[in-house]
Formats: structure tokens, sequence, C-alpha cells
């Protein structure tokens, strides 16, 4: 883990440095909120408009890059074998935004600080990405049980206004989960249902 961390701060840093706009999702995140589990990768959200100057700048400064040519979503930088994931798109054409950016934070992950989305962001992304055999399930329900008295419901709301049925799932299961009492407000579940018609 240290080896690791030492080269996601190397590109960080290099990013930074050049001025290239990311914020850090996947297991990273996860983890600033709380949850510390196994990660195999650095998931940097970039907007796909920057994915080339990202790959270019880590590039310069010694990273194998992997543009990743033919797949939409996603390009790829390696060093010491050590994965750097760029993120452009997610589970149902879900981009990084101004927004994104705005609503980050700055957090201490493993003694480095890192600009890590927000509870809100991640707890959506999650949400969407959930398959079986992954994560993504016990990751929302962790970060939104850490995070639920600042949790800004009216963005979380914003994000999720095409994913209604998705989204309203989840949030009942929460509410019912007697393991994590996360007090999911009844206004929140009242305007998803109401969206549904």
């Amino acid at each position: 883990m240290r080896r690791d961390i030492a080269v996601y701060k190397e590109a960080l840093d290099t990013l930074q440095k050049a001025g290239v706009p990311y914020v850090i999702g996947g297991g990273i995140a996860v983890a600033a909120y709380g949850r510390i589990r196994a990660t195999k990768d650095l998931d940097l959200y970039v907007k796909p408009e920057d994915s080339a100057r990202a790959l270019e700048t880590l590039g310069k400064a010694g990273f194998e890059v992997n543009p990743m040519i033919g797949v939409k979503w996603l390009s790829k930088a390696y060093k010491q074998g050590i994965p750097i994931d760029f993120i452009l798109e997610n589970v149902g054409g879900v981009i990084v935004t101004d927004e994104t950016f705005k609503h980050g934070r700055y957090m201490n992950v493993a003694g480095c600080r890192m600009f890590i989305m927000s509870p809100e962001d991640l707890v959506f992304r999650k949400v969407l990405a959930m398959r079986c055999l992954r994560d993504d399930w016990y990751d929302a329900i962790a970060v939104l049980s850490n995070t639920y008295q600042a949790f800004d419901w009216d963005y979380f709301l914003g994000l999720a206004k095409n994913f209604t049925e998705r989204v309203l799932s989840f949030l009942l299961f929460v509410r019912t989960d007697w393991d994590h009492v996360i007090p999911v407000p009844q206004r929140v579940v009242s305007r998803l249902v109401e969206r549904m018609g």
C-alpha cells in the first residue's frame, strides 16, 4: 500500500502542477469516508475532453499510458505496474461536470492530502454501478452512513433526476436496513415517488 500511495501521490502532484482538473472516486474515496477496503487502483474522474491532456502529462512524467482506443469510458496510466484509471463516463452516460468539482473536497487519505469526490456524487455513482460480485452496494451504504448528517439531499436529487427508480430502490432499502440506521428524509423519498408519476 505504501508503494501504491507513493505512485498515486506522484500522479496527483503531476496533474495538479499541469492544471489538469480531476476528482478522486472509487475505493480511495470510499476509504476517505470511512470504509477501508482493498483497492487495486486510483480512480481519477476527469472530463472526457481532458483525458488526452491527462495522459500526455503523466506520459511526460514517466508513466506508461494507454488511451484505451475504442473504449469510451476509460483510459489508463501505470507506473511500477500500479494502475491509475481515468474514468470518463459512468454507467448511464454520467460524466464529470463543473458541479462535480465544485462539490469535491480535500481530505487526508493515508497521510496524503487528496481531492475527493463529494459523498453525494460518490453514492450516486455507486448506486448506478451496482452489480453482482462488486463492492458498490456496501460502499454506498457505508459512505451514506458516515456522511448523512451533512449530506446535501437537494444536490443528490438533482444528480438522480434520470435514475429515479434505481435511486429510490436503494434509499428504501437503506431506510429499512436495521444494521445501518440512516435517516433518509421523507421529503426525499416523496420527491422520488412523485417523479415516477
